[in-house]
């Protein structure tokens, strides 16, 4: 299933495959619910302080460990700000990804494998004139007929979009997730994190017009690959 690496350039669309998150996020929230959250680990949670990692507490949300996210201690950091932090939506016709034996016919069979998306968490930081945000992508990996054991990279795409009469694209970065998968299993997790979406700090009200899209980007990867070095030329005698 490909998107044209267009989709990505041009100003965003409203998504109709979309999942919003919470309303609001402040420095040192996390905030995250795209879809049913995994079954809770029997691991019990560390307490969280605030220098915890935000790769560590996407991991514990994920898991369903998700009780002290919201640490006082995160939240009172001195010089912060609250912000309402851009929701995350899934790109139209792009939250799915298969992909099929090279030049074999699109049939069930043909099928080497599918990915998809599960979770999303985001967290949002002001500091001085920039605004950052940090995203985490929980998604699962289905194998095929056709597929097996060996390792795929993923063309994973984020777009941070400022909607309106004129949408406009203000970071967009394509990432090549890899995931290992093992013999014998046919159906297994994967998670990608983003810590640098760093644009300048919105004024007013302007980050409510912000959307944060996600999706997988195939056709981009493969405008991204090197192209093999052009044979020269040579100059027959006449």
């Amino acid at each position: 299933m490909g998107v044209p690496r267009s989709y990505w350039q041009l100003p965003a669309v409203a998504a109709t495959v979309a999942v919003t998150l919470g309303a609001c996020s402040s420095f040192g929230g996390l905030t995250g619910d795209s879809a049913p959250p995994a079954p809770a680990s029997t691991a019990t949670a560390a307490p969280v302080s605030s220098n915890t990692s935000f790769a560590s507490r996407v991991k514990a949300f994920f898991s369903g460990d998700s009780g002290n996210l919201n640490s006082p201690a995160a939240q009172s950091a001195a010089g912060t700000t609250e912000i309402e932090c851009p929701s995350v939506e899934y790109r139209q016709g792009a939250a799915t990804l298969a992909v099929n034996n090279p030049g074999a016919e699109n049939t069930a069979l043909s099928l080497r494998y599918q990915a998809s998306f599960t979770q999303t968490a985001r967290e949002c930081i002001l500091g001085g004139n920039s605004l950052t945000i940090k995203v985490g992508v929980q998604g699962r990996v289905v194998v095929g007929p056709a597929g097996g054991a060996g390792s795929i990279n993923i063309p994973l795409r984020y777009a941070l979009v400022r909607e309106g009469a004129e949408p406009r694209t203000l970071w967009t970065k394509l990432f090549m997730v890899p995931v290992a998968i093992p013999q014998n299993q046919l159906n297994l997790p994967w998670l990608h994190i983003e810590e640098e979406m760093t644009v300048p700090r919105p004024s007013g009200d302007e980050v409510e017009t912000y959307v944060i899209y996600i999706g997988f980007d195939p056709e981009g990867a493969g405008a991204a690959r090197p192209k093999p070095a052009a044979k020269p030329r040579v100059a027959r005698p006449r």
